[in-house]
């Protein structure tokens, strides 16, 4: 992965951090949204499907354009592929759904086999990033505070 603009410190790296972090986990507590509206025309379906896909492409496209501080880059490299693994759920999702609109129902039990390997493959994901940042806070006890993540990651056990 080529960064094109190094992140250097924790404070730098944290909201960044925690934009992505809380977009995977139930939306951005502690950070503003961009204000957004329906487009004529879209439903709320789809304005809630574009809005994710907008907030998932930015979201990967600031991760892929920095490098993590050294001691980050495995949570780093985890986190991006958690948000390209929603990204592709959401989309195949999308996709189900259109081939289930149209009638086309063995084309939407394929799509729905793709959404639930996806899924899986997320979860998984994401079982690793909380372990490694769980790691992380035992080689260096306070990382976590200072990423402001220290009450979104359970403790370990």
């Amino acid at each position: 992965m080529t960064y094109s603009r190094p992140v250097t410190t924790l404070d730098e790296y944290g909201p960044l951090l925690r934009a992505a972090f809380a977009t995977l986990h139930g939306g951005h507590p502690d950070e503003p949204s961009e204000a957004q509206s329906k487009q004529p025309g879209e439903s709320l379906e789809e304005f809630l499907a574009r809005t994710r896909r907008e907030t998932l492409e930015r979201l990967l496209a600031r991760m892929e354009s920095v490098a993590p501080p050294a001691e980050l880059s495995d949570v780093h490299g985890l986190l991006v592929r958690v948000l390209r693994s929603a990204a592709e759920a959401d989309a195949a999702l999308a996709e189900q759904m259109r081939a289930y609109g149209c009638g086309d129902f063995q084309g939407s039990i394929a799509h729905s086999e793709r959404v639930q390997s996806l899924v899986a493959e997320s979860a998984r994901l994401d079982r690793e990033l909380i372990l490694a940042l769980q790691r992380l806070e035992e080689g260096r006890r306070g990382c976590l505070e200072a990423l402001g993540l220290d009450n979104l990651v359970p403790p370990s056990p």
